[in-house]
């Protein structure tokens, strides 16, 4: 997913709503919901594209233990609405919430695609980097402080080497991991990695599609952060081509400063992968294909996947400036750098020209929850 991460939260109850007024403000979970009326919000240009695939995997209820509000009943009567083609179905059948997280007035917004990056089925000078599939000893959990993930050792569970042990050779003698494909070097891993999966382009023209298949548990650290920190550039001028590029200017052969940065990242993502022959989509971690523009990553700990979402900011996702971006959104992905109630990764889709436009969005907004109504 996307390389920029920052801590969005917020806690401004709206005047009239309390508790007992609103069952939907619920103390100690991070944020609040606010009740929005339809006619107060922006409409979507194009409902129908999100009402669409919403369509395709209503009909599994979204598992939220902790959203209470969540009616499974009022869920499938939506659902079947939608099964059975009645348009204007969000707002007949939705109630909009705004999500208020604890520190913060609104919510942040970043973008991420899937990159076209070089490959090779086989090791050689030209292509080193191997990119390795699920370990068979990683287990996911939530036993370990700070972890979500572990390793399974004779004495139970222990934390997964980190990134630096793996460049190390951590995994190189694990019986049972694959190794999928091989590329250029540890920047085009790194950018396969953050953005959560990549289009490999083999030699002879085929594509070999890596998707997300989990990582190794430990924290996530922002690396374009860090720079912006040394000064090395504004936030606004930090995007993943400027940040590869340095990584790749200062050296990655152990020691030297590109390699220093990446280690510092402790995260570590694994993949599952295939010869494209069709140009699909990805999937998400939900197992749907990404829609762009219309899918989102969104924090798991937070929003089940399913759930839709309206956006309401000025973002610049069609050229160089901001423009209004007022779009129901279907949560359908996750990843490391997108923690938080109000924080959203919006997919743009494949290649280049998708990965400039998620490159420029680290911008603040309004972020509505849709609730199906009993």
């Amino acid at each position: 997913m996307i390389f920029f991460s920052r801590a969005i939260a917020g806690a401004v109850l709206l005047a009239g709503f309390g508790a007992s007024a609103c069952p939907c403000v619920a103390e100690g979970r991070g944020y609040a919901l606010e009740p929005a009326a339809w006619s107060d919000l922006p409409g979507d240009e194009r409902p129908g594209e999100a009402l669409a695939l919403w369509r395709k995997t209503c009909r599994k209820v979204p598992v939220a233990p902790n959203l209470p509000e969540l009616s499974a009943p009022a869920w499938r009567k939506a659902c079947s609405a939608a099964q059975a083609g009645a348009a204007d179905v969000f707002r007949r059948h939705f109630q909009p919430y705004r999500v208020v997280p604890d520190t913060a007035p609104d919510s942040f917004f970043t973008g991420y695609y899937q990159p076209e990056i070089p490959g090779s089925l086989t090791q050689s000078r030209e292509y080193p980097t191997p990119v390795y599939g699920r370990p068979p000893d990683l287990v996911a959990t939530s036993q370990l402080p700070g972890l979500t993930a572990a390793r399974r050792g004779n004495d139970g569970l222990e934390p997964y080497p980190d990134r630096a042990a793996i460049d190390d050779g951590a995994l190189d003698h694990l019986r049972g991991l694959r190794k999928l494909v091989y590329l250029r070097d540890r920047a085009d891993l790194f950018l396969a990695q953050v953005q959560g999966s990549a289009r490999v382009r083999l030699p002879d023209g085929r594509v070999y599609r890596l998707g997300f298949a989990g990582r190794n548990g430990q924290p996530y650290t922002a690396l374009a952060r860090i720079l912006v920190q040394r000064g090395v550039a504004t936030p606004a001028e930090m995007t993943m081509p400027r940040l590869i590029a340095w990584l790749r200017a200062h050296g990655l052969q152990k020691g030297e400063e590109g390699d220093e940065l990446l280690r510092q990242n402790r995260s570590f993502v694994f993949f599952e992968g295939a010869i494209d022959r069709d140009a699909k989509q990805p999937e998400g971690a939900s197992g749907a294909a990404l829609t762009p523009l219309r899918s989102i990553a969104v924090d798991k700990a937070m929003w089940p996947y399913g759930l839709p979402f309206l956006i309401d900011a000025a973002l610049p996702w069609r050229g160089d400036a901001p423009e209004p971006f007022r779009r129901v959104m279907i949560a359908q992905d996750t990843g490391a750098a997108i923690v938080g109630p109000g924080r959203a990764d919006i997919y743009f889709g494949l290649g280049d020209a998708a990965g400039l436009r998620a490159g420029a969005l680290r911008h603040h907004g309004q972020l509505y929850l849709l609730l199906p109504k009993e």
